[in-house]
């Protein structure tokens, strides 16, 4: 994977955690869907982290050794 599919990813990610948070936000009053939004920001999360980590190893390798 190179960075920029990484960074997209890394984008595409926060914008699906930042939706789920706000579909969240205004059920927040339905206990039967809180739930399924709860599993759903936790597995954007950590999709969110993976392509966090993906962009922050390419960068290092990319960086020159002293």
């Amino acid at each position: 994977m190179d960075i920029e599919t990484a960074l997209e990813k890394l984008i595409e990610h926060a914008q699906d955690e930042l939706h789920v948070r706000r579909h969240r936000d205004q059920e927040k009053a339905n206990q039967a869907k809180h739930g399924h939004n709860e599993a759903e920001l936790l597995k954007s999360a950590r999709d969110l982290d993976r392509y966090a980590q993906e962009v922050l190893r390419l960068h290092e390798a990319q960086l020159p050794r002293d």
